[in-house]
């Protein structure tokens, strides 16, 4: 096997395990690891909770792990070197239209090797002789929207500040991350039209409800403007809807606001990734669409769609479908 292919896997590994287990274990916060890079170069999500409650945020993290990365290091800064130019600008120009944060972590899982008296040691090519240190390994992140992440002329480079160590007390620069979402200022309003009105205050529900959505599933497909693509209404979203697991009152919930899904799928621009899985044949990616509504009887409320996305991986055709709605507390 390439032994480059070996360091690699390893690095991969590494770079995985120590995020997970600050996030886990140290900041008791979730983690949810992708078996592979999506489309938008996201290696997993935290999470984030306080005391065992979900605040409702995820970050998109994207993990970086091998001193090969380094392109210098002084003692404010590292500069990390990306390869994939055309990969990385388009990432950058992703990410920051995205509303939740997205985080690069660099894992350095290697030290310079010194003499004994301090002094690093280097090769005949001047390249500093590195000695591994996975168990150990220190880690530091950065915010990919920020302004100041490229040096000017470059564009390969990132840059990570040195005060910004990733580690059991880091926690606390993650909410502050995060707590502008935590208000709903942000969220597209909706205007609730007459069918969803009607099914919110519907005393025949399951009847009005199984209407609508034979006659919103007739249509076959419908656009959804956050994809800019159309997205198929199936018997998925009215199955899982009704799964008897749900329990009584979610699946009341979910056809009292199926009027509000139809206008928010039509209507909103913004997705966020919620979880995916990946089998051998194919990938599936759900995706949650966010707006605030007001009426008389629930008052303010968030409400989250949730389309899935399905992939085959052989053929690499994509599907989009509608999946759920519920009140995002």
């Amino acid at each position: 096997m390439d032994v480059n292919y070996r360091i690699r896997k390893k690095n991969e590994a590494t770079g995985v395990r120590i995020v997970s287990q600050y996030v886990q274990e140290f900041w008791e916060c979730g983690w949810q690891p992708f078996d592979s890079r999506n489309d938008e170069g996201i290696d997993g999500l935290i999470l984030m909770l306080r005391k065992g409650i979900d605040l409702g945020v995820r970050i998109n993290v994207q993990v970086k792990c091998g001193p090969t990365y380094i392109s210098s290091i002084n003692k404010d800064e590292i500069r990390i070197s990306i390869d994939d130019e055309k990969g990385l600008l388009k990432h950058i120009e992703y990410w920051k239209k995205q509303l939740e944060p997205a985080i690069l972590i660099f894992v350095n899982p290697s030290l310079p090797i010194k003499d004994k008296h301090g002094n690093i040691l280097k090769d005949i090519n001047n390249k500093i002789l590195l000695k591994e240190n996975r168990l150990h390994a220190k880690a530091w992140w950065v915010n990919l929207k920020d302004e100041n992440l490229q040096p000017d002329n470059t564009k390969t480079i990132v840059r990570i500040p040195r005060v910004n160590v990733f580690g059991e007390h880091s926690k606390g620069d993650f909410l502050k991350l995060i707590r502008p979402l935590q208000s709903i200022e942000h969220l597209p309003k909706i205007l609730l039209n007459s069918d969803s009105k009607g099914l919110l205050l519907s005393m025949n529900l399951k009847k009005d409800a199984r209407e609508f959505f034979k006659s919103w599933k007739n249509k076959k497909a419908v656009f959804c403007k956050a994809i800019n693509s159309e997205i198929i209404i199936s018997k998925i979203g009215w199955r899982h809807i009704l799964h008897n697991r749900r329990g009584k009152e979610r699946r009341i919930i979910s056809l009292k606001l199926l009027g509000i899904a139809k206008q928010i799928i039509e209507e909103v621009t913004e997705k966020y990734l919620l979880n995916q899985k990946e089998t051998i044949s194919r990938l599936e990616q759900k995706y949650g669409l966010r707006a605030v509504i007001n009426d008389k009887i629930t008052g303010t409320q968030v409400v989250q769609v949730i389309i899935l996305r399905v992939t085959n991986k052989h053929t690499q055709e994509t599907i989009w479908k509608f999946y759920s709605v519920h009140y995002r507390r």
